[in-house]
């Protein structure tokens, strides 16, 4: 009995860290890239460990997209690319995207001031 006790509060706490993770985040628009840019390490190491349930949470097509992206890697580069930036909002759905990085993102963007965005590689061939 205990154990259905513990499964359902851990689901519980679970479902509550998703809905309170609702960043309202155009991830098509300048700024939040810009976020992304400037604090990548972090943004990475999100990613990087939100990388195992892909396979669970997106379509196929999602899947493949994202794998283009990371060019079958199978983890986020250190450095970001114009194309992986561009990419990302269709590869995953921006709901999956505030619940894995968002909290990075719309920090900087509420309380950080960058006067430069350092430059970064297109990523075009």
């Amino acid at each position: 009995m205990s154990f259905f006790k513990t499964l359902a509060s851990t689901a519980g706490a679970a479902v509550s860290i998703i809905s309170s993770a609702d960043y309202e985040i155009d991830w098509k628009e300048k700024a939040p890239r810009d976020a992304a840019i400037q604090h990548w390490p972090e943004v990475k190491k999100k990613a990087d460990a939100a990388l195992p349930l892909a396979g669970l949470r997106l379509t196929a097509e999602q899947k493949q997209k994202l794998d283009e992206l990371l060019k079958g890697e199978g983890e986020f580069p250190d450095e970001p690319t114009e194309v992986l930036l561009d990419g990302l909002p269709d590869a995953i759905p921006p709901a999956s995207l505030n619940r894995i990085i968002g909290s990075v993102v719309d920090d900087c963007m509420k309380n950080h001031k960058h006067d430069t965005v350092p430059a970064i590689p297109s990523g075009r061939n």
